[in-house]
């Protein structure tokens, strides 16, 4: 016979805890598997869009070099340098809106020019272009007619073309100061030169020689001509001037 002691141990079963525990851990299961799942697909989507973001970017980046690049061969063609050149002895300093065209050519120009080029004694890219900046600074109103442009060697082009440019109290300081302290006796009757010379308008030939590097393709040296005696002639009407101009002024002839 079966003591009740026997018969209530029995009758009870031993992992009753456990089991319930079983069941109660499986009811939270599917709420934390669909929490998880939804931590890992907003995680995915947040590394999809980063993914997509960084792509962008880098997409961008690269039309960005490849349009750097474009546009530094194309600052470098010969006859984009040409161009950029004499636009340069152009631009207005004092003007505002100049100063954007200013910069631009600057920059066109540094990629165009050797770091080491040179025209006469100037040297570097920085000296050449306030070299070439001086006919605005010291005339007014200069204009430049380009009426041709060959390449007589292999990495040589030669622009040659008129320079306008008007003369002005500030060019006599600048280019011509030996006129400032001119002196006159009593029996002279024609103006000081000084004089006859400011407001003249003269058109000089000139022309750049542009030498090019064959490996990099930048410009390592310019040649530029002025044809001062033949504008000044055309200005003054006698050598014997043009001489008494010259004597003592700052450019080369």
């Amino acid at each position: 016979m079966t003591s009740l002691h026997e018969l209530g141990t029995s009758s009870v079963p031993a992992n009753t805890h456990t089991v319930f525990t079983m069941k109660s851990n499986s009811y939270k299961t599917p709420a934390k598997r669909l929490e998880r799942c939804r931590i890992n697909q907003q995680r995915y989507r947040e590394r999809k869009q980063a993914i997509r973001s960084t792509i962008i970017q880098i997409e961008r980046e690269i039309d960005s070099l490849e349009r750097d690049i474009r546009l530094r061969r194309e600052s470098r063609s010969p006859c984009r340098v040409v161009a950029d050149t004499l636009k340069l002895l152009l631009v207005d300093l004092k003007s505002q809106t100049d100063h954007v065209a200013e910069r631009q050519l600057v920059e066109a120009l540094g990629n165009s020019f050797a770091l080491d080029v040179a025209m006469g004694d100037v040297s570097g890219v920085d000296a050449l272009i306030n070299q070439l900046q001086r006919y605005e600074q010291y005339f007014d109103d200069p204009r430049i007619r380009l009426e041709q442009i060959e390449e007589p060697a292999l990495g040589v082009v030669t622009a040659a073309g008129t320079l306008g440019i008007t003369v002005s109290v500030y060019t006599l300081f600048s280019v011509f100061p030996q006129l400032l302290n001119a002196s006159r006796n009593e029996h002279d009757t024609e103006p000081l030169l000084g004089k006859r010379l400011v407001g003249k308008r003269l058109h000089c030939d000139c022309s750049i020689r542009f030498i090019f590097d064959e490996k990099s393709g930048r410009v390592t040296r310019l040649e530029a001509s002025v044809n001062w005696i033949g504008a000044l002639h055309g200005a003054l009407g006698n050598l014997e001037d043009v001489s008494n101009v010259l004597d003592g002024a700052l450019i080369n002839c």
